[in-house]
């Protein structure tokens, strides 16, 4: 099967596109929610735009959610669980021991170009891990994390589900196996941002160290 239907049409999905042609697709697609009322057939990058109510039509189609949010990652998977979502590995990702089949095990998950993953990880689904990041020894991505470019996850770390690390964020490591640094539910790491302790969920961090951001600051 060499379909792939691409959730979005923003930035995230073109990279997305980039990833499935690496992968041998060669029929792809983006879907959205709603079209624009001039026309129910557009493009992006020469590939069609096709309203979600298509999806029906799409048999025999591989699935995948081009967005980086977790909240809308999973909203999309909740709205079609029915889908077939596979694993999508760059061929110039970095897979320590048994990686690529843990991750291949689940489903939705993302790892791009130059990501780097050591060895003895636990994975959710729907993960995004991006451009030039890494992820440590010993940790656990639970489902819709999303770990943007450049950042770093050291070792003995748990995101929690729909944990989002920021641009050139960095988590310093846990203690050890049974002591593993958390973070999460739906924390938000800013952008550059050094995390040295767990974080609270649904909460936002930001600088270095990386603190709780009140309602008054910016990153």
């Amino acid at each position: 099967m060499n379909r792939l239907a691409i959730f979005g049409s923003g930035g995230f999905a073109k990279e997305l596109l980039d990833l499935a042609i690496d992968q041998g697709y060669h029929e792809i697609c983006f879907l959205e929610k709603q079209l624009p009322a001039q026309g129910s057939r557009l493009a992006l990058l020469g590939f069609p735009v096709l309203s979600e109510q298509a999806i029906p039509q799409l048999t025999d189609w591989h699935f995948a959610i081009g967005v980086a949010d977790p909240a809308l990652r999973e909203k999309i998977f909740q709205s079609y669980p029915q889908l077939h979502y596979p694993t999508l590995i760059h061929s110039q990702a970095s897979l320590g021991y048994g990686i690529r089949s843990a991750l291949e095990k689940r489903q939705g998950n993302v790892v791009a170009a130059g990501a780097r993953i050591t060895n003895s990880c636990q994975f959710g689904d729907f993960i995004l891990v991006s451009f030039n990041s890494t992820v440590g020894h010993d940790c656990v991505l639970e489902d819709y994390v999303s770990i943007m470019p450049g950042a770093n996850v050291s070792g003995c770390v748990q995101l929690k589900q729909g944990t989002y690390i920021g641009t050139n964020a960095a988590i310093l490591p846990g203690k050890n196996t049974q002591q593993l640094k958390c973070l999460g539910p739906y924390s938000v790491i800013a952008a550059g941002a050094v995390v040295v302790k767990d974080t609270q969920p649904h909460k936002t961090y930001i600088g270095i160290p990386a603190k709780e951001k009140t309602c008054d600051e910016r990153y």
